[in-house]
């Protein structure tokens, strides 16, 4: 059999940059626009988006005196199968968040956002897709849960792999862990309670490990790592220490964690935005992989915004981080590669955008979510914005990582040697169709592949990517 070796710092090895084209998926709604107009006394406080696995969506919105999910189909329009033709209304003003279980919605409703003195109603709610009440759950449908705090994460619920729940109560002095069918899981650690001293989680990795991140205030810089088995074998990662709360050298003490979101990996990003005057305002995106700050990223785990320029949001697909951010008035789209190379989108450093502030992102869409004034400045209207992703890959050669060799022609497992820095690999047939993805070069089976020629692309975890062409005989 011919064993081909390429080195990544010759021609057989290519490092390659994407330039991204964005464009408005005019498919999507009212050509690429969704929205959804409340009454002048139902100013939108928040909104979010739940992307479903059909690419469905839950659009979750809290207004002043009432809570609502709309459920749209992957198309932008109302699905008028769910709850009262597509749309789910709540009496209470609560916070207002859900998550996905299974083919399940979690609903819950953390404190009021309006009244500082009552937090009632706080509570936890599982639907059906269908949007009806699941009386399985809980007591007839319901948790009940008042937190003592009016920071909208005070509430927080997180599905484990095994579809069970972390729950999380700033009214609690620890974390408690309910049954997939909402009952409190007393045979777990103590009478139900995660005796641990780190929580409101971010999510769950691949390898089980939970991420957490404090609230206990408004820069929420205190991340922890654990495993519900082993507790005692935590991280905890203290940013106040780092350099990126850092500005030449000196601790910057005001400081806002305005978006935490993490991968199935276990990488963890945050957005932070810094308001120290004399010093001007500025925001970074702080990247955590393998439970620290990641050093491939941009050199030191961070990346600085121009002065007077806010990133409100982040997001990460297909190998690129996207930031929504504003200056001025303005607002646009900014994307990094893996390792913090700032990228071009449509040729251009940004991608302006008329409002938004959140966004989600697919590996081939990002949907912008926006609240806005109506004519007499009333914040009473939602919309959602869909736009289409495209890469080309621009190539370079300068690399000085060490060599990996691929067998090639394959045949039933691809055998791929030397590859431990990568971070994932894919299979595209010559038309530009992924056909095989996985994350241990060990075991690809290439059994069921057609005879032909395919290409192999590697994504490394410094976030370069390299592509080989393989054939298969």
């Amino acid at each position: 059999m011919k064993k081909f070796t390429f080195f990544l710092i010759t021609l057989c090895g290519i490092q390659i940059f994407p330039q991204i084209t964005i464009t408005k998926d005019s498919s999507f709604g009212n050509n690429g626009v969704f929205t959804a107009n409340f009454h002048s006394n139902q100013n939108v406080l928040n909104s979010n988006v739940l992307v479903l696995p059909n690419n469905a969506m839950l659009y979750i919105i809290n207004t002043a005196n009432r809570n609502y999910i709309l459920k749209l189909h992957p198309n932008g329009t109302l699905d008028s199968d769910f709850a009262d033709n597509g749309r789910l209304e709540f009496g209470e003003n609560n916070f207002l968040n859900a998550v996905l279980q299974g083919n399940k919605i979690i609903v819950y409703l953390g404190p009021k956002p309006l009244d500082y003195n009552t937090y009632g109603d706080s509570k936890i709610l599982r639907y059906h897709l269908n949007g009806t009440l699941d009386s399985t759950f809980g007591n007839s449908g319901v948790i009940n849960e008042v937190t003592e705090s009016t920071n909208p994460q005070s509430l927080s619920v997180l599905v484990l792999e095994d579809q069970s729940l972390v729950v999380t109560n700033s009214n609690s002095i620890y974390p408690k862990k309910f049954t997939v069918d909402g009952r409190l899981d007393t045979g777990f650690g103590s009478n139900g309670e995660i005796i641990y001293n780190y929580y409101f989680p971010l999510g769950q990795s691949s390898t089980g490990k939970i991420a957490t991140c404090d609230v206990s205030s408004l820069s929420s810089s205190v991340y922890s790592f654990y495993n519900l088995n082993a507790l005692t074998a935590n991280t905890v990662l203290n940013l106040n220490e780092k350099e990126c709360h850092q500005y030449n050298g000196f601790p910057l003490q005001n400081k806002t964690n305005t978006s935490t979101r993490m991968t199935s990996s276990g990488m963890v990003y945050s957005v932070f935005q810094y308001q120290n005057y004399p010093l001007p305002d500025f925001s970074r995106l702080v990247v955590i992989r393998n439970e620290q700050l990641d050093p491939d990223f941009n050199g030191k785990g961070f990346v600085t915004s121009e002065n007077y320029e806010q990133f409100l949001d982040s997001g990460f697909a297909d190998n690129v981080f996207f930031i929504l951010n504003q200056k001025g008035n303005e607002k646009a789209l900014k994307a990094y590669s893996q390792s913090g190379t700032s990228l071009k989108i449509n040729s251009q450093r940004d991608f302006n955008l008329l409002s938004g502030h959140e966004i989600e992102i697919k590996d081939n869409y990002i949907l912008v979510n926006s609240i806005l004034p109506d004519d007499h400045q009333n914040l009473v209207r939602v919309k959602i914005e869909k736009f289409l992703i495209s890469k080309e890959q621009l190539s370079t050669s300068n690399n000085t990582l060490k060599k990996i060799e691929v067998e090639n022609p394959i045949k039933d497992f691809l055998n791929i040697t030397y590859a431990e820095n990568a971070e994932s690999f894919e299979i595209y047939n010559v038309e530009g169709r992924k056909i095989l993805a996985s994350r241990n070069f060990k075991n690809i089976n290439t059994a069921n592949l057609p005879k032909g020629n395919y290409i192999l692309k590697m994504s490394m975890k410094n976030g370069e990517i390299f592509s080989k062409k393989l054939i298969k005989n």
